[in-house]
């Protein structure tokens, strides 16, 4: 069992009490089916929402809107933190709201994590105390909501918030969107490259235009695999593709892509799934800025299972087009799924590679 998970689990049901887990990528690991099945899950990830609601728990798959629960509901709220300090602070602000008087947030992490830092503010925005205990290398962390100060309201919350990001398609080579060379796309915290161009993705879409004129035939058909707020799907969008797919296990950033879907004025359907899971459809074109971090810790798994993916759904005669730090051994990592594998282009941070030919489906 996770160790975060197993500090929480303690205080995760008995005697009756309305419990909420708040449970982000960190507890992608969690034993759900060992939970009363009273507790209430909320999670801004897809793969562990599902996993909730298998194990016949009461969960809701957003972006951390706490809205759909009254005001003073739960006696306890369990939360492992998240890596995004805006996300950590956001929940603590939501707990205030649905807790009840002389309820309790329980917080879990590490200390280079933040625990007692938030723990702070938690205590200060709750009017009370923290008690703080350590278990190895992990805190717990135990806030009650004082019940004569307290508001039942949280403070201003910008968590929302949107963040611009400027896309200048006529800088990479690119066409351009209905005349429109400049574009303004949505992002916001709680997702990857809130804020900004990820200098990788830029990277691939600036090879997108001798990429694309590669193929025998030009490809009808494209798969934004781990799309975050869908750079990709925009920027590939003026190549005449008749279906772009863009799919990611963020709700923050399905949010986001499908605001700039509308935005960039581009059919692009935008479904919410783990590693493109339901998705059976064959693409000319799978393109793909992998993850190999879970929340605060490196996961080498979820490279393979986006590399698997991109070979179980290319055409035969499709391409993906994988872009990633210089010092993951794509090379290796992706010989397992396709024949036919050349980095072509380099710079000090990033190499960007095309598989082709994919092997047996896995």
């Amino acid at each position: 069992m996770d160790r975060a998970f197993a500090l929480l689990h303690t205080y995760l049901g008995g005697g009756g009490q309305t419990c909420l887990l708040v449970a982000d990528e960190n507890l992608g690991e969690a034993s759900f089916n060992t939970i009363d099945s009273g507790i209430d899950v909320i999670s801004n990830r897809f793969d562990i929402a599902h996993s909730a609601q298998n194990a016949g728990l009461q969960t809701h798959f957003n972006d951390f809107d706490f809205s759909g629960y009254p005001a003073n509901h739960f006696a306890r709220l369990c939360y492992r933190l998240s890596k995004e300090k805006a996300v950590v602070e956001h929940v603590i602000r939501q707990a205030l709201r649905v807790l009840q008087v002389e309820g309790e947030l329980i917080l879990c992490g590490a200390k280079n994590e933040g625990l007692k830092r938030f723990a702070k503010y938690a205590a200060q925005l709750f009017q009370g105390s923290a008690d703080i205990r350590k278990t190895g290398s992990l805190y717990l962390a135990r806030i009650t909501k004082n019940g004569n100060e307290a508001s039942t309201q949280p403070p201003p919350d910008d968590y929302g918030q949107t963040l611009p990001v400027e896309v200048d398609l006529e800088d990479l080579g690119l066409p351009s969107l209905q005349g429109r060379t400049r574009i303004t796309l949505a992002s916001k915290a709680g997702m990857f490259g809130a804020g900004r161009i990820d200098a990788g993705s830029a990277m691939l879409a600036a090879c997108m235009p001798a990429f694309f004129a590669g193929f025998d035939r030009a490809p009808r058909s494209l798969l934004d695999l781990g799309c975050g707020y869908g750079y990709l799907s925009v920027c590939a969008g003026g190549f005449g593709f008749e279906r772009i797919v863009a799919t990611d296990n963020c709700a923050a950033a399905i949010e986001a892509c499908k605001k700039n879907a509308a935005t960039s004025g581009l059919p692009i359907e935008v479904i919410a799934d783990d590693c493109a899971g339901s998705i059976r459809d064959p693409f000319d074109v799978v393109l793909c800025n992998p993850p190999f971090h879970r929340g605060f810790k490196a996961d080498s798994r979820l490279g393979l299972r986006f590399l698997q993916t991109a070979a179980n759904r290319l055409k035969p005669h499709g391409q993906a087009l994988f872009v990633v730090n210089q010092f993951i051994p794509l090379e290796k990592l992706a010989a397992s799924y396709f024949e036919s594998l050349e980095v072509i282009a380099r710079d000090p941070s990033f190499k960007l590679m095309t598989l082709s030919r994919p092997r047996l489906r896995y």
